[in-house]
């Protein structure tokens, strides 16, 4: 007995796989729920899920932190440059004090001689305007902008638009203290409500540096202005 028993046909084993799935359809053909799957199968799953969320909110954590580090500035900010103190007058239309106020590299001290503040002397009593000014219907502005214009080339012919208090000690140091400049450009000059030109340009000094100058005139009321104030609002280095 124990022979043919052994002789039997050993009935064929169905994968897992299979196996569930052939349950699974005879409970529809029952009219039955299908079995639930394994609870170490549910545990299984919910890791997984587990796991995957928790990757992504890592990687939406390194992408949020590489945008803000790509928009950090790449070193410190430089301080913004204060205005020059108590600049005016002849003393604001002198570009070697104003280097020696910013200071830095190659800045003239205060006590040097191409620093040295006017004297307050008076210099020649009155010089005509240049021949070729011809001036439109801002012709305050028109003065400012010829006055930075012949700066570079004329200094000299430059001092003819200014009353000479400004002019400080004579003209000869006013057109030294300019003849040290490669360029001066203009980049605008507008009328203000009370008749006075505010004014921003751009110096070039000997050594190739720039500085730019915010700058308010005053000039006198007649057919051809002169000026007769300045003052320096700012200035910095660019």
């Amino acid at each position: 007995m124990a022979e043919l028993i052994r002789k039997q046909p050993t009935p064929p084993r169905l994968p897992s796989g299979e196996r569930a799935a052939t349950e699974a359809l005879l409970a529809e053909l029952l009219g039955e729920d299908p079995p639930e799957p394994p609870p170490h199968r549910v545990n299984r799953a919910a890791r997984a899920v587990g796991l995957v969320g928790g990757a992504l909110a890592l990687l939406a954590v390194v992408a949020i932190v590489s945008v803000l580090a790509g928009h950090r500035a790449a070193g410190p900010v430089p301080p913004s440059a204060e205005p020059p103190v108590d600049i005016d007058g002849s003393a604001a239309l002198r570009p070697d004090l104003l280097s020696a106020e910013l200071g830095g590299p190659g800045a003239d001290a205060p006590g040097s001689a191409g620093a040295a503040r006017p004297t307050g002397q008076a210099g020649p009593s009155r010089i005509t305007p240049p021949p070729d000014l011809v001036t439109g219907p801002k012709p305050q502005v028109d003065v400012v902008r010829r006055f930075y214009e012949l700066l570079p080339a004329e200094p000299a012919a430059a001092a003819g638009l200014l009353s000479a208090e400004l002019i400080g000690g004579s003209t000869a140091d006013f057109a030294a203290a300019w003849s040290r400049v490669r360029a001066v450009r203009v980049e605008s000059a507008s009328l203000r409500p009370d008749g006075s030109v505010l004014a921003v340009v751009s110096v070039q000094e000997a050594d190739g540096r720039w500085m730019r100058v915010e700058q308010l005139f005053r000039l006198t009321d007649t057919t051809t202005p002169r000026i007769v104030g300045s003052e320096v609002l700012s200035a910095q280095r660019s």
